[in-house]
């Protein structure tokens, strides 16, 4: 398969994850407006932007896992730790906006954190650009653990 296609579905399949668990989040926007919110907290109307972009940016370090020279068992490890914290992440918004698990959802941030380092660092022995394209992500969800957790005392 050429690796264009590889990419594409790459990123649309990491892209259409969040579709999804926004659909089982139920009105995020609503939700996310009717919150007493913490100082620094964005404008609800610019998250899905950046959810779009690092989608994308997290497909495209899949795909440079997919199509790393490494030895079979160290590319099934590496893209069993993004498998999980895909999982993570999925899971995240349904408990948190979907649910108001507000307390659950911060133990689950902090656990997404934790395996985004976790796979920065795998990443990194396979595909240094892999690696590198999750450091947005790890920062934005550092900033999105201060606010759950914000979000988690004030509500």
């Amino acid at each position: 398969m050429r690796k264009w296609v590889i990419w594409l579905i790459s990123v649309v399949g990491i892209e259409l994850t969040g579709i999804i668990s926004g659909f089982f989040a139920g009105d995020i926007q609503s939700v996310y407006q009717q919150l007493q919110k913490p100082p620094l907290s964005p404008p609800g109307d610019i998250i899905g932007t950046i959810w779009t972009i690092l989608y994308a940016l997290m497909g495209t370090a899949l795909f440079l896992l997919i199509i790393s020279k490494v030895s079979k068992k160290m590319k099934v490890a590496a893209i069993m730790l993004f498998a999980i914290q895909q999982i993570l992440n999925f899971s995240w918004s349904i408990l948190f906006f979907g649910g108001n698990h507000y307390w659950i959802a911060s133990l689950v941030i902090i656990l997404l954190i934790t395996m985004i380092i976790f796979c920065m660092r795998v990443f990194y022995y396979i595909n240094k650009a892999a690696s590198f394209l999750f450091a947005p992500y790890f920062i934005w969800c550092f900033y999105a653990g201060y606010l759950c957790l914000g979000l988690a005392i004030l509500n």
